[in-house]
């Protein structure tokens, strides 16, 4: 029976021994069951919460060579030996493994808990689904923060303390940088609109619309992101089914553009019936949701992939990027029909 371990888990684990448990029973494989019935009401977690449900087997060296459930130890004889009743189709995890890779393993098997090994099979902790839970809310929380646009260069650190302590010559370092893009995508974006004035002063009812076409490629883009940066800290996104997904996303992008693109366009011929481009104004905002809903979802995908690809953290830089490719790009489409159908008013 290991000691109990005081972990302090706010902090970013780069391999399972960092979160492994070491408060479990553990006997020898020649071990009688009585005996072994005794260990378990001997034990004591330092820890209230700390939940057994396993006992694990040993050999003479400390090797793990079996497992046996609570359950199954109280059913067996008391005269007879673990060995005869342990399970010896084990399922380990290294105690070098990735955190996050164990989470989505016990999260796959569902298990409570699993026995960490080391290199040479030697026991040294157990990994609970508790652990994990911090683990998992830790990487989410670094995920969540950097997609707002902080940049975090000590990842050890503890990311509100981070937000909440550090100097404002500091906090400002986390957050300018990725806000500086976006800035610049907003003043590009702005250029778009200055060199379709005409096109404004032609027909006024176009600038309605603006807001409607950036905040929603602005939604579904953020959508799409998010989406793509879980699957991808999951495990769950990577180079055998990215385009599966890529090809996925735009479907979907297609679908929620028809839907919305819809409505906006009824909601614009409703709204200027009385004028004389109400359809073509109502075609212009069709079209217009469609297409920035599909590059959105598309785009929303694609940065976060390329992102990683190149090195960089996808999760803090594809909000700004996306942002500045989803504005410009919606805009060049809506103003470049808006030229088209409605020349003839200009």
């Amino acid at each position: 029976m290991g000691a109990a371990s005081d972990r302090d888990l706010e902090f970013h684990a780069d391999r399972v021994g960092e979160v492994t448990d070491d408060e479990y029973v553990a006997v020898t494989q020649d071990t009688f069951v009585e005996m072994a019935i005794d260990e378990f009401r001997r034990f004591e977690p330092l820890d209230d919460e700390t939940t057994v449900y396993y006992l694990y087997v040993t050999d003479n060296a400390g090797r793990l060579v079996g497992v046996m459930s609570l359950r199954e130890l109280l059913n067996a004889p008391e005269d007879d030996v673990v060995e005869d009743h342990m399970i010896t189709d084990l399922v380990t995890i290294n105690a070098d493994a990735d955190p996050e890779l164990a989470a989505n393993e016990m999260a796959d098997r569902d298990f409570p808990a699993l026995p960490v090994v080391d290199d040479d099979g030697y026991l040294v902790g157990v990994l609970r689904t508790d652990d994990m839970i911090d683990v998992v809310e830790e990487e989410a929380t670094e995920d969540i923060l950097k997609s707002a646009g902080f940049s975090f260069a000590d990842v050890e650190e503890s990311r509100s303390s981070a937000i909440l302590e550090s100097s404002i010559p500091r906090i400002l370092r986390l957050r300018l940088p990725w806000l500086i893009v976006a800035l610049a995508g907003g003043l590009l974006a702005g250029g778009v609109i200055d060199f379709h004035e005409e096109t404004l002063e032609g027909v006024v009812a176009l600038a309605f619309f603006v807001p409607v076409i950036m905040d929603m490629g602005g939604n579904v883009g953020t959508q799409a992101s998010t989406i793509f940066v879980r699957g991808l800290a999951l495990g769950q996104i990577d180079d055998r089914n990215a385009m599966k997904y890529f090809a996925r996303e735009g479907l979907i992008g297609l679908l929620i553009g028809l839907i919305i693109g819809s409505i906006g366009a009824g909601a614009a011929y409703v709204w200027q019936m009385n004028e004389p481009f109400a359809t073509e104004l109502a075609i212009v905002v069709f079209v217009g949701l469609v297409a920035v809903c599909v590059v959105a979802s598309v785009v929303g995908y694609v940065i976060p992939w390329v992102m990683n690809k190149l090195g960089f953290d996808p999760a803090a830089a594809s909000d700004p990027l996306i942002t500045t490719v989803k504005d410009v790009t919606a805009l060049l489409i809506y103003f470049g029909l808006a030229s088209v159908l409605l020349g003839e008013l200009l």
